[in-house]
């Protein structure tokens, strides 16, 4: 690597306090104190942890990107697997939430900031391989629902047959 990574910055109490009460108008009240719920659940050691866990997903993120790894190969994928099971810290993510991270990443003054002090092309990387796999679960899951349909029509057939 060509530089030591400084990781994410820690936001301040009254940012944070912004960034609730953006979510609320974006996602709900009911969603966003469930997530903060299970935030003040942890012992202080598992949110450090957690913190911890997160920084280093966007690093290797980040080193994913240096070495010019796209989400085909199979190295990125499993660090967006690892991403998508730290969101759940938080909340259980929809598609569409993480559709709409990589978006916010690559658009919000404070995350694009945040994600440069760690790379400077971090931010629209983020986007790119966030919404490739995106594409990949929403085509996972119409391939199951479709295998389950068939299966379905097959039964039915045998029932009526």
């Amino acid at each position: 690597m060509s530089k030591k990574r400084r990781g994410l910055k820690q936001h301040s109490p009254e940012q944070q306090k912004q960034y609730e009460r953006e979510a609320r108008l974006q996602y709900g009240p009911g969603e966003v104190n469930e997530s903060i719920g299970r935030w003040n659940s942890y012992s202080k050691a598992e949110q450090e942890a957690i913190k911890a866990e997160g920084n280093q997903i966007y690093v290797d993120l980040a080193e994913s990107l240096e070495a010019r790894l796209e989400l085909n190969d199979e190295r990125v994928r499993a660090i967006l697997d690892r991403w998508q099971a730290h969101l759940r810290h938080f909340y259980e993510p929809s598609l569409d939430h993480l559709r709409g991270l990589g978006q916010l990443y690559n658009s919000h003054p404070d995350f694009i900031a945040n994600f440069q002090n760690i790379h400077p092309e971090l931010p629209a990387y983020l986007e790119r391989v966030i919404d490739d796999y995106v594409d990949e679960l929403e085509t996972a899951e119409l391939e199951r629902m479709l295998a389950e349909d068939e299966a379905l029509d097959r039964r039915r057939g045998r029932l009526s047959g």
